[in-house]
């Protein structure tokens, strides 16, 4: 398992991500490159088995997903994004696609459906900063303006309202971060959160997926 890692999530209501920041900065964070929009093109089964895998807590997961960054199609990855128990890692391949904002989703179904089973389901969209700690040990990622719709629909666009900060570092330094956590920010709580299933029952409750 290459460039395994533990995930830690916490979730906040919108427009707090001043309030993270301050307690980043008072704790030796800094921020290492420019902010970014990342959008996600989600995949599943015909069953939803992802999402219903995740929901159901099952320890044993993972969700497949194209995604590319600040509006450029002309470099798209395809992610598999794999989770057992808190350990994490990703298989990335970067796709080499011909390519427009209007014709992507036919591109990518060309490129997809002879290869896997899969159906694409929908996409999100969100800001994203990116820190890092100043010993190295510990990188922060926070979420902000997350948006969803699904996948062959770009009118129907669901506001999440949520601010996610969140921390990734090596499992041999899982007692570093727990003594940090303990010391610095236990005022936090930390929670299962996923992009994709939250966006799944938003989407599903409106009756924009079925």
């Amino acid at each position: 398992m290459d460039n395994i890692r533990i995930e830690k999530k916490f979730v906040f209501g919108k427009y707090k991500e001043d309030y993270i920041e301050k307690v980043l900065l008072l704790n030796d964070f800094n921020k290492i490159f420019p902010d970014r929009y990342i959008s996600s093109l989600y995949l599943d089964t015909i069953n939803f088995d992802f999402a219903k895998n995740n929901i159901s807590g099952i320890s044993d997961r993972k969700k497949i997903r194209f995604r590319w960054y600040n509006n450029n199609i002309s470099e798209i990855n395809m992610e598999e994004k794999n989770k057992i128990n808190f350990n994490v890692w990703k298989k990335i391949r970067k796709l080499q696609i011909d390519s427009n904002k209007k014709n992507l989703l036919i591109k990518l179904h060309e490129y997809f459906d002879n290869k896997f089973n899969y159906q694409f389901i929908l996409k999100t969209n969100y800001k994203r900063s990116y820190w890092l700690s100043n010993d190295k040990k510990i990188r922060g990622t926070i979420d902000t303006y997350i948006s969803t719709n699904p996948a062959n629909d770009d009118f129907n666009i669901i506001q999440l309202n949520d601010t996610i900060l969140e921390f990734k570092f090596n499992p041999t330094d899982e007692v570093y971060f727990r003594n940090f956590f303990n010391n610095k920010i236990s005022e936090f709580r930390s929670q299962k959160y996923s992009k994709y299933v939250r966006s799944f029952i938003e989407l599903e409750n409106s009756g924009l997926i079925k």
